[in-house]
This record gives structure tokens, sequence and C-alpha cells, in this order.
């Protein structure tokens, strides 16, 4: 009755066509895209593009007068809880004990009985989260394209219900932490010189399947200004990828400031539009993940998050099945796909050492990686930033990662963690191997900026922002790209 509920409900929210061909790219394209045993190559993006270190220097500004902030994501909790959610929630938390008034804005996917205001096409209904004022949307039929596809920045609901918001809560500046699907609200704040700052959490701004991986299951780092995605991507969401790229580099040079929580993300996506500048400030590591205990010996592993193909979790059980060791353990932390996860038991059975715990709340996270020596994060794509690795250095352990994306960047190889070529499933035994052998008299303890560490330079862009400043005039002069 539920999965009857759900359909029905997408049904009428996105129209016969259009679910048909999200069904059709997640059940039939992404199965091959992320399918195992393909042979990937993973590009080299070091040398794409140089980031000034002068540019990274945002510095906490003295407090000045209190300013209201509106934060613009596709999904929020209760709905869904990932890295872009995070973000947005300690960020706007920590502005609001700063004295800041904050609203987020998000999509979502509820009933349509569960919204009770309407500006044309669009159903909205407010609600409070943690504290946190939340404004939900969703429309009673979808936009083609809305969902990741397209930039719709004429969409005349969304531009309306900006007008609407605008009007109402009178916002100082704007915080689109994923753009994409507000861009003809964006565009009204462009219109009405309300400034906005833009934090690319992935690469939905440059690859509609915010992955960097296409069809046939390659790695791809450069959309040719559309022309690639054209050539190798076409989906129904989309009917032009030049004018997509267009009006997401609109979006993007419209912004006062960008931001990236990574070096990767932003070697990645400044050369893709024209020598972008983008500052990179991580996201911030709560103070609850810190060490609690020394370790003398490698022996509770962890996994930890949403179990999917793309995390590769069916790599890592196949690797671990070949290690011996009868006082190991594999702790698997997470929800994911009901599909997923029984093929991942199946790969399990008869492996007593291998332990499904099922969802873990963000509260007791810290206290699984307090108890555990080694988190293994065996993603097949890049990760832009990833809150488990990071989290899990932060509280003393070992990691074991795929050599991909924003990790490595965060890693002292052979000092607190070890790295494997992606989808290796031989090198990630041996990398494991690694780190049950490890010397922990070698251990080097890693450092993250804290999340008050991160607002604070994010409040400091703002109150420059709110003077006039930006970025973009400021110090694309200063920009060299290679």
């Amino acid at each position: 009755m539920k999965l009857l509920r759900y359909i029905a409900n997408s049904w009428g929210n996105l129209g016969t066509i259009a679910l048909l061909s999200k069904a059709w790219e997640r059940y039939v394209i992404d199965r091959k895209r992320f399918r195992s045993g393909i042979y990937r190559t993973v590009p080299d993006i070091a040398i794409r593009c140089a980031i000034p270190s002068e540019n990274q220097k945002v510095f906490a500004s003295e407090a000045g007068r209190p300013f209201r902030i509106c934060y613009l994501t596709h999904c929020f909790f209760p709905d869904k809880s990932g890295g872009t959610e995070r973000f947005v929630l300690n960020l706007a938390k920590e502005q609001q004990r700063a004295g800041n008034d904050v609203r987020i804005i998000t999509l979502g996917k509820r009933d349509i009985h569960c919204y009770h205001h309407r500006v044309q096409n669009i159903l909205y209904e407010n609600f409070e989260y943690e504290g946190l004022p939340v404004t939900q949307l969703r429309y009673q039929r979808t936009p083609r394209g809305l969902y990741y596809d397209a930039f719709l920045d004429e969409e005349p609901s969304m531009a309306a219900f900006a007008q609407i918001i605008l009007d109402e809560y009178h916002f100082d500046l704007i915080h689109a932490a994923y753009p994409q699907p507000f861009a003809a609200f964006l565009k009204v704040c462009r219109m009405q010189k309300v400034p906005y700052l833009v934090t690319t959490t992935d690469f939905n701004v440059m690859c509609h399947y915010s992955t960097l991986v296409n069809k046939s299951g390659q790695f791809c780092i450069s959309s040719n200004k559309g022309a690639q995605c054209r050539k190798d991507c076409k989906t129904y969401g989309l009917k032009d990828p030049l004018k997509r790229y267009q009006k997401a580099s609109e979006l993007l040079w419209g912004a006062g400031y960008i931001t990236a929580p990574s070096e990767f993300v932003a070697r990645v996506l400044a050369p893709e539009f024209d020598k972008l500048p983008i500052l990179v400030v991580p996201h911030g590591i709560s103070k609850d993940f810190h060490p609690t205990c020394n370790r003398i010996q490698t022996r509770r592993f962890v996994y930890a998050g949403t179990l999917s193909g793309l995390k590769g979790v069916h790599l890592l059980l196949e690797a671990f099945h070949k290690i011996s060791g009868n006082d190991l353990i594999l702790d698997i932390y997470g929800d994911g796909d009901a599909k997923y996860i029984s093929q991942l038991k199946a790969l399990a059975k008869g492996d007593s050492r291998i332990v499904f715990h099922g969802g873990i709340s963000n509260s007791e996270i810290a206290q699984v990686y307090q108890n555990s020596d080694c988190v293994i994060v065996p993603s097949i794509w890049f990760e832009t930033y990833n809150f488990v690795l990071r989290e899990a250095l932060a509280c003393g352990c070992l990691v074991v990662a795929s050599e991909i994306g924003a990790m490595p960047e965060a890693m002292a190889e052979g000092r607190n963690g070890f790295l494997f070529p992606v989808g290796n499933v031989t090198a990630l035994q041996e990398a494991i191997e690694k780190a049950i052998g490890f010397d922990w008299n070698l251990y080097l303890q890693a450092s993250f900026p804290r999340i008050s560490d991160e607002a604070a330079r994010y409040e400091a862009l703002y109150r420059k922002l709110l003077t006039g400043e930006k970025f973009h005039a400021e110090n694309q002069r200063h920009y060299s790209g290679i």
C-alpha cells in the first residue's frame, strides 16, 4: 500500500512520461553506469586548474548588525539526510546562534494534501526542524527537467514564488547550497539586486547526473560547454545541454561568491566555466568527533553511510571475505535500496564477522567511530567532500578509501590511512591488510575546521557581500588557470 501511494504521488507530481523516464534512468541507465566489473580510468584533475592560495584566505569579520539569510537546497531534513542537508543544517544553526534570522527553502515530494499554500503551480508549507524555519515546496505538476536536468530560469511559478518570498521576508542575502532547481528564483534575485552566494556541493552545475559518470559508466570531467553531454548523455528531462550550460554559467557568474567544500571540486568546476573564481571553504566537523582512546591494534572495521552501488559496499564485502582472522569485525551501518541490501546480505552470508546494524542517527555515529579502529570508504565515484572519512579521522581512526575525488586531500597516506585504486577488490583487500598490520605508534592525528570555523568564514563572506564587495570583481585578476 505504501509503495502504491508513493507511485501515485510521483505520477501526480511528474506525469506519466517524466515518471517513466526517471524509472528508466534509475533502473536501467544507472545500473549500466555503475555496474561492477567495468574498468574505469580516473582522470587526473591536478593540472586542470591552479587554485591560488590567496583566494582561500577568508577570515572572520567583526560582528555587525544581524541579517536575514535564506538557504536554498534541493532536499532537507526530515525527508532526506545527505551531505548537502547536513551542511545546510549545521550552517543555519550556527548563523541562528549568532543572532541572524535564517530560513531554509527546499523542494519536497510529500503528498499534495500536506501543503496549504499555493502560488500558481507551486504548493508550499512552513514548518520547523530543530528550531529552524523551513519552507518546503512542491509543484502540483513538476516542469520537465526541474529535478537535476535543466536550469529553468524562466519558469513562471518559481519566479512568482520567489517574488512572494522576497516581499514577505525581506532577506538580505540568499545562500544557494543547491542552485539548479532554483534558477528562476535566483534570476529574480539578480533582477532585484538581492545578493546571493552559491556553494557547489556536487557537480550538478556542469553535469545533469551530478556524478561525472556518463551513460557508458566512464568518468567525464568536462561537459565541453554542453556538447559532451549532448553526445553521451541524452535524457528526457534535458532538451538542450548547450542551453543548460549557458544558463548555469549565467547563474554562477551572477553570484557574489562561489564556494566549494574541497580543492578537488574547485579544480574541476573552475576551468569548466572560463576560470570561474571559487573559494574553498571546507565543511566543518562537529566537536562530537574527537579521539577518546589510544588504539594499539586494528581489529574492528566500519562502513557507515548509504548502502548503494555508488558507495562500493559490495566491493568491500568481496575484499573482506578474502582476509583471514576470526578476531576481525566489519560493522555496517546505513540504509538504502532494499534490493541492494538483500544482495549485500547474500554476499555476507556465512561470514559471522560481518554485522548489519541498519540506519543510525547522527547523534550516535561519533561513538561508533570512537569504538572502532578503521573506517572504510570504498566509493566508486567522485566524492566531493565525504563527511564520514573526515569524521572518522577526527575520532582518531585509520581510514581505507578509494583514491578518488576529495578523499586523498584529507589523508596522510601510510600515517592515518591507506588509498586504493577505485573498484579494485584486490587492492582494497591489500589496503585493509595494511591497516591490520599498522603500527599505531606512527599514527598522525588529523585536524579539520569545526562547524563554528566554517560558519565564521561564511559570515565573513556574507558581510563582504552586503557591503557590495564581490569575489568575482575583487579576485578575478589574481586567478590563473592552466
